[in-house]
């Protein structure tokens, strides 16, 4: 990694950024994660206000930092430029030589800016640059020692705004479900609470053990998968369980529609990887009144859910 002389910049922090960040703050289960958060989001709004100097457009609110569910479970400090990437905004206190990449952090990311705070959370420096292009690898820490100057970042913005937009993660996609806003509470109108989409024909005790997990959220929609003549309903259902590490658990299950008892014989649920290869495959029998699969998924991850039977299917995809 070449080092440059990086060039300080003083940014200002007013009220509103510290209204932000106390409130975020206060959301957390400890001070230890509320500290982090703390940090974490003044770091990304001074980023956001020497950004608006310049003028270089932002999307303060979408990045994964101001998301109340993935910044009280990861350790980000994400800012969306919209149509060119996320910048890594990393907190360095006032004795610290260098500031740390938790994984979380190095994902689909132009590179990482150094903001260096002083004892009275006044006003940040805006200490250097790292394009992620330079990383040879994977790394925990950069030495701020390492950094390049802030016309590194202007440049890489440049560079990157006259690029088609490679990052799926800012592409949007009307079809891709965000698992992760289901623990907010938010849902497409499509899917819709699993006991009321079931309550007609769910049998026995099947749904027990889909609702038995305080932590865990699900909902169902209803596939028609019926051709000229033939009436076939089913639901697939699926449930996404946080877990204490980075990984997610995720269910799906599938079960009769309208006044169906059982699954047509030979009904397939077939999981894709992001790159579209089949990575797991359930086949229903002639009596099954319910089948499922199970997987775990990073953040971010992407994968796709094929429902089929005969040469009729349907395709949803997903993102944690």
């Amino acid at each position: 990694m070449t080092s440059t002389q990086p060039l300080h910049l003083s940014v200002p922090l007013g009220q509103d950024a510290h209204t932000i960040a106390e409130q975020f703050a206060a959301e957390q289960a400890t001070p230890e994660k509320g500290k982090q958060v703390y940090l974490n989001t003044l770091a990304v709004y001074a980023v956001h206000s020497y950004l608006k100097w310049l003028p270089v457009e932002t999307a303060l609110t979408q990045g994964d930092s101001w998301h109340p569910g993935l910044r009280a479970m990861f350790d980000v400090a994400d800012l969306v430029l919209p149509n060119i990437g996320k910048l890594e905004c990393r907190p360095v206190l006032p004795s610290e030589t260098a500031f740390g990449l938790p994984p979380e952090a190095t994902t689909d990311r132009l590179g990482y800016v150094a903001v260096q705070f002083n004892r009275q959370l006044d006003s940040v420096q805006l200490i250097g640059f790292v394009p992620a292009s330079v990383l040879a690898e994977p790394t925990e820490k950069i030495w701020l020692a390492e950094l390049h100057s802030l016309d590194a970042l202007i440049d890489t913005i440049y560079k990157r705004s006259l690029q088609p937009v490679q990052n799926p993660t800012l592409t949007p996609n009307p079809l891709l479900v965000n698992l992760c806003q289901w623990l907010e509470g938010i849902f497409e109108e499509v899917w819709q609470p699993t006991g009321l989409v079931l309550a007609s024909n769910l049998r026995g005790t099947s749904r027990l053990d889909i609702d038995s997990q305080t932590s865990a959220v699900n909902r169902a929609k209803v596939i028609d998968l019926g051709t000229e003549g033939a009436d076939c309903v089913v639901v697939l259902v699926v449930q996404l369980t946080p877990t204490a590490t980075e990984v997610f658990d995720i269910r799906l299950r599938i079960y009769p529609g309208g006044d169906s008892i059982h699954l047509p014989a030979n009904l397939q649920l077939i999981v894709l990887d992001e790159g579209g290869t089949d990575c797991m495959e359930a086949q229903s029998r002639s009596a099954d009144n319910w089948m499922q699969l199970e997987f775990s998924c990073q953040h971010e991850e992407r994968f796709s859910v094929r429902v089929m039977l005969g040469e009729k299917s349907i395709t949803e995809q997903f993102v944690v």
